[in-house]
């Protein structure tokens, strides 16, 4: 080594610095990844919590280093996921505390005239503070805000407020547009299908609005269908509330849904008029949810799933009162130009909930349908629909929904939907003004057995529901 130094210092000197550089390197690696095991043990480094839940996309590294492409991220529904499932009664015994947790978010200030970025972060007080991770507090008062209450328990009058609101202005220009209240009361016999809809080209002016209702009671149905220029219809985007001529629906103060309905019969038919009080009968909920692009916009949102409803149905003057009807509601939104759905609800009488739907054509992108379950513990579980049958038979020449099965599961969870059609009518698209004209539209009734296993627990109950799908129409 040292006749190498004396005859080629300069090659020597440059290979030593090369193992210097290399062992550097490798220490400096070394220690960077004992810091982070150590960093990832420590709780406060992450929010204070045993379990986070992270934007899709977003992985840990890039959480607590801040780079660039963690700006903009967000958890979708994160309301929901805090409230009703990891706050749900499910895990009360498994989770203590939920806390939301922004940090370092990219902001922009003006201070004395300028615009200067800043690095901002957020988190509910009492929820930090019971997680362990509050920050030390130096001077002032560090307490929930009125928004962070409603935040984190809102009442149902917000909640519903909040999630059940109008989008008409942003909609495209397309007079195949259409938004709607519906509302579905199940009788012991027959029932209620009620929808108040805007529909139309918005932007452009040429729109109106329109009430739907087919009134079953047990001896004869009825439909009525009326249509309302647009000045006869008031409602706000971002709201729920709207008034179509003299009928309305409004939420108040304690959570209630309140209708008010009166459609004139076309000719010397008697005239209908509705008027009822909704309300959860559990707080089960589907929060919004989009799907689509340019060629299709489908929005859905589920404010009752469970509920109950009160009050009266009147068809001339012979009235029939509703006390404690099993109700449902949901609202939609979207471009309807050729698209179909299919679409179920049911309630069985051990307290399990499912929903299920989604549409197709339209340029709709394919995809996985799926089955939203809640029981008595709250939220339950989504899972992907493996098959979907309806059963048809001809009866006067035409077609008519016999049954209904839908299998549903992943991994060792299955939920198995038997339904047995009680009452159905179809309706054409081109009558129904939704859905392609050479297509039937089917709303039908159903007693349902349900059955499977979930996280081990077998389930098997019978309850009723109400169903909806489209089929080719035939001579």
């Amino acid at each position: 080594m040292g006749a190498s130094l004396r005859q080629r210092p300069g090659r020597s000197a440059l290979l030593l610095l090369g193992y210097a550089l290399g062992v550097g390197v490798t220490v400096t690696l070394l220690s960077i990844g004992g810091a982070l095991v150590e960093q990832s043990r420590d709780r406060e480094l992450i929010g204070g919590g045993d379990l986070i839940v992270l934007p899709e996309g977003l992985d840990l590294e890039t959480f607590r280093t801040g780079g660039t492409s963690s700006l903009f991220f967000r958890v979708d529904q994160a309301g929901f996921l805090a409230r009703e499932v990891l706050g749900a009664p499910r895990y009360e015994d498994e989770i203590r505390v939920v806390a939301p947790w922004i940090e370092d978010e990219l902001v922009y200030v003006r201070v004395g005239g300028r615009t200067v970025p800043a690095s901002a972060g957020g988190e509910i007080p009492s929820a930090a503070r019971a997680l362990g991770a509050a920050p030390a507090l130096v001077s002032g008062e560090w307490a929930d805000a009125a928004s962070d209450r409603a935040w984190k328990a809102p009442g149902d009058s917000a909640l519903y407020a909040a999630l059940d609101v109008f989008h008409a202005p942003d909609a495209a220009a397309d007079s195949t547009w259409a938004e709607w209240h519906y509302f579905n009361v199940a009788l012991p016999e027959g029932g209620l299908y009620l929808t108040y809809m805007i529909a139309g080209d918005v932007p452009a002016g040429r729109w109106g609005g329109r009430l739907l209702a087919t009134f079953d009671d047990g001896a004869t149905e009825r439909v009525f269908d009326r249509r309302f220029p647009a000045e006869a219809v008031r409602f706000a985007p971002g709201r729920a509330d709207v008034v179509i001529d003299e009928s309305s629906v409004g939420i108040r103060p304690d959570g209630t849904y309140a209708l008010e309905a009166r459609i004139e019969g076309e000719g010397r038919a008697e005239p209908l008029h509705v008027r009822l009080e909704v309300r959860a009968a559990r707080r089960r909920y589907l929060p919004p949810v989009a799907v689509g692009g340019q060629a299709l916009l489908s929005g859905y949102v589920v404010p009752l799933l469970d509920a109950r409803a009160e009050g009266s149905v009147c068809v001339g003057a012979r009235c029939r009162d509703i006390r404690g009807a099993p109700a449902y509601h949901d609202h939609n939104w979207g471009v309807w130009r050729d698209v179909t759905w299919d679409w179920g609800q049911l309630n069985t009488e051990d307290g399990l909930s499912l929903l299920y739907g989604g549409v197709s054509g339209g340029g709709a992108p394919p995809g996985t349908r799926y089955a939203y379950l809640f029981d008595e513990g709250g939220f339950l579980r989504i899972l992907p629909i493996a098959t979907l049958d309806v059963g048809w038979s001809r009866d006067g020449g035409r077609d008519v929904p016999v049954s209904i099965a839908l299998l549903a599961g992943r991994g060792d969870d299955t939920v198995r939907v038997h339904a047995r059609v009680t009452d159905a009518r179809g309706t054409p698209g081109a009558a129904g003004a939704l859905g392609p004209p050479d297509e039937v539209f089917y709303q039908m009734r159903a007693d349902v057995t349900v059955s499977g296993r979930i996280e081990g627990r077998v389930i098997a109950s019978t309850g009723r529901g109400a169903f909806e799908t489209w089929r080719r129409a035939r001579e």
